[in-house]
């Protein structure tokens, strides 16, 4: 009994002698996770939207366009998708071969791939955003798609998806990694910036950088923000007015988080998301997954949280449609008030859907 007993206090000695392990989630789980389940709720809406009766092409409607205008929007399809797989190459393809890995630049090209799904997301509780119709569409992953979608007609938006989808893919990740080239060059010049000053200038360089990119496309009427609040618009009352809170929603918070994340990272090309990866007892295969995952839930979290939440308060507080939009920006879209003919707006009955 005496030698049981001695066993048992020395068992117990040794044990209390060995390194505490905590069983606190990692954050690189943590925000893994998120990433899965944000990726399935997306396959999921995607899904039933293109296996559902409104993945149907938006008409133009009667108002006709100049062989120019259709010209520049066949050309930008063209480009947007051909740079998207130029950026493919430059940062997947081939740090995949030279390293034989995806690094930092592949991980943010993957989740700002799938940014596009947020793309129409103003639009979810009131019309707040046109496109035009004579490029390549098939309505939009909304209406019918999108649990709890409120707006009426929001299958009728036609997403172009040769100027979105690789648009967000090549465009997003290329403003984020094009401020943080800007912001390396202002530190070497100034390197007493504290960290304060570097993530304004971060945020503010995206929303810079934003702006001007869609402006220039709004006032070649790829498309619309008829939905705005006209008090802080630029060219406000004009069809190409520009809302400030997209800039800001978007461009600041949105891009600049993701060029934050990417400007932030540890001397082992780390960014804070993806730290504790090493202490994970997996494959090297499953910590890349791993890695890629939370750097994809970190950015649409923050894309959720930071612009499609806001957002809602400005579309649901918007002003009266500018006027002198064509059918092709209109596409069907304003069925409000009560005779559901009207565009959304102050006084203008807001129609539930049954």
């Amino acid at each position: 009994m005496k030698s049981t007993g001695y066993i048992d206090n020395l068992s117990k000695d040794r044990a209390a002698a060995l390194p505490r392990t905590t069983t606190k989630p990692l954050p690189i789980v943590l925000w893994a996770i998120a990433g899965v389940l944000i990726l399935l709720f997306q396959i999921y809406v995607l899904g039933k939207w293109v296996t559902g009766p409104n993945f149907v092409p938006t008409p133009p409607g009667p108002d006709p366009i100049s062989s120019g205008e259709q010209l520049y929007l066949d050309a930008l399809q063209w480009v947007v998708s051909l740079g998207a797989v130029g950026c493919f190459i430059k940062w997947v393809v081939l740090p995949r071969i030279r390293q034989g890995r995806i690094n930092a630049d592949g991980r943010l090209f993957f989740a700002g791939s799938m940014i596009f799904f947020w793309d129409m997301c103003s639009n979810y509780s009131s019309t707040s955003l046109l496109y035009n119709s004579h490029m390549v569409n098939f309505g939009a992953w909304s209406l019918g798609a999108w649990p709890g979608w409120m707006s009426p007609a929001g299958n009728r938006l036609p997403e172009p998806v040769f100027v979105t989808i690789p648009g967000y893919t090549a465009l997003v990740t290329t403003q984020a990694l094009f401020v943080c080239w800007l912001m390396r060059k202002v530190k070497a010049r100034f390197p007493d910036i504290g960290i304060l000053s570097t993530l304004a200038l971060l945020a503010l360089g995206c929303g810079v950088v934003d702006t001007l990119i869609e402006i220039f496309l709004l006032r070649t009427q790829v498309y619309a923000y008829p939905g705005s609040m006209r008090s802080i618009s630029l060219f406000a009352g004009q069809t190409y007015e520009f809302p400030l809170n997209e800039g800001i929603f978007f461009g600041c918070c949105g891009i600049g988080a993701m060029a934050i994340l990417h400007y932030f990272r540890d001397d082992k090309g780390q960014t804070f998301v993806e730290r504790g990866v090493e202490k994970l007892q997996v494959g090297e295969t499953s910590k890349q997954w791993l890695r890629g995952l939370a750097v994809f839930g970190y950015c649409h979290v923050v894309f959720f949280t930071l612009y499609m939440v806001p957002m809602q308060y400005f579309s649901l507080h918007s002003d009266p449609y500018p006027a002198g939009y064509p059918s092709y920006m209109i596409n069907g879209m304003c069925v409000y008030g009560v005779d559901h003919n009207q565009c959304p707006g102050p006084g203008v009955m807001m129609p539930r859907i049954n």
